[in-house]
């Protein structure tokens, strides 16, 4: 089988006054509804909604407000059914479990783990576990931020050490989405070094990558615009492609369909 086809696109809907790239534009339910319908005619297989911005210095939310931004949303999405898998990106348990009255599918959880009861919860229910490697939390972690060799260890051991605290709490390995996360505590180098470490280990575990509009690209080709990284983005979510990496998380669902299209 050709490694692009087992890859899933994973669109990406902030519903946040101050998420980086688009932060304000979706934070109307009816207008985040409308973008999920968008993503799913240009190609998503999974629509990821979050409701709390985890850019670099971002202030936390609490969960009552989180789950009063994503509440509406995930309600008109239960009735109207798209045809795409619903991805929460939340680390707060109470969340995950409100979700559970909703046709959320995967859980999206940038700081690891939650605690065992809520995952014994969430594998007895069948959801997927997307954990996603974070050097501290997103208000400190650039301020020491990891680097080479010490980045590439501390996410390989996270890939092995997340995955079996999920299988003792349930979940079948491919129901364990593993996340080296690009941007999240580390230096611009060991962001290329943790991608490249990524690709060789996604024939052994279910590897997820997120790249797109991110501001080490930014840094590194000398473009402030987040919007104006989709290019490079995309030419980084094509290896991706050819690695057979599970999912993409994308801003730019469409032209990331054209790609795989072309390599299926």
């Amino acid at each position: 089988m050709n490694p692009a086809a087992r890859t899933l696109i994973i669109g990406v809907i902030n519903v946040t006054p101050d998420s980086f790239s688009d932060g304000g534009t979706f934070l109307d339910p009816e207008k985040a509804v409308a973008h999920a319908w968008d993503l799913v005619d240009d190609g998503a297989d999974v629509i990821d909604i979050g409701a709390e911005s985890t850019r670099p210095g971002s202030a936390p939310v609490d969960a009552d407000e989180e789950w009063r931004r994503l509440e509406p949303v995930l309600a008109a999405l239960a009735d109207q059914r798209p045809k795409a898998r619903i991805s929460l990106d939340t680390y707060k348990p109470m969340t995950m479990r409100r979700a559970l009255d909703y046709p959320v599918d995967i859980i999206n959880d940038i700081s690891g783990v939650a605690d065992r009861r809520t995952l014994e919860t969430l594998a007895k229910r069948g959801l997927i576990y997307w954990a996603m490697h974070m050097h501290r939390d997103p208000a400190n972690m650039h301020k020491d931020p990891l680097d080479g060799a010490d980045a590439l260890r501390e996410v390989a051991a996270f890939y092995d050490k997340t995955q079996t605290a999920l299988m003792e709490a349930g979940f079948a390995k491919d129901h364990i989405w593993l996340d080296p996360g690009v941007g999240f505590g580390k230096t611009d180098r060991a962001n290329v070094q943790v991608i490249q470490q990524a690709l060789a280990e996604a024939s052994r575990f279910e590897i997820v990558l997120g790249v797109s509009r991110k501001s080490f690209i930014g840094r590194l080709l000398g473009i402030t615009d987040p919007k104006e990284r989709d290019a490079p983005s995309k030419m980084l979510e094509l290896s991706f492609l050819f690695a057979g990496v599970r999912g993409i998380r994308t801003h730019d669902v469409a032209r990331l369909r054209a790609l795989r299209d072309l390599t299926m």
